[in-house]
């Protein structure tokens, strides 16, 4: 028996971190009237150990239950 469908949720939650972040960063180009240089996928490439490093240390400030 295969318990493969039990850790599909941990490559979502970095994804949706990523996605946050990228969000987060164009919101602060907005803010000043300037266009954001990334498209999502240059985004990833140009801060993947840092957008890494940012989610281990949030997951491991989180209360487990």
């Amino acid at each position: 028996m295969s318990h493969q469908h039990t850790f599909n949720w941990r490559p979502r939650l970095f994804r949706a971190f990523v996605t946050n972040a990228y969000y987060a960063n164009r919101d602060e180009y907005d803010a000043f009237q300037q266009q954001q240089p990334y498209t999502f996928a240059e985004y990833y490439r140009a801060n993947k150990a840092e957008l890494k490093q940012q989610f281990k240390q949030q997951h491991q400030q989180e209360p487990r239950p």
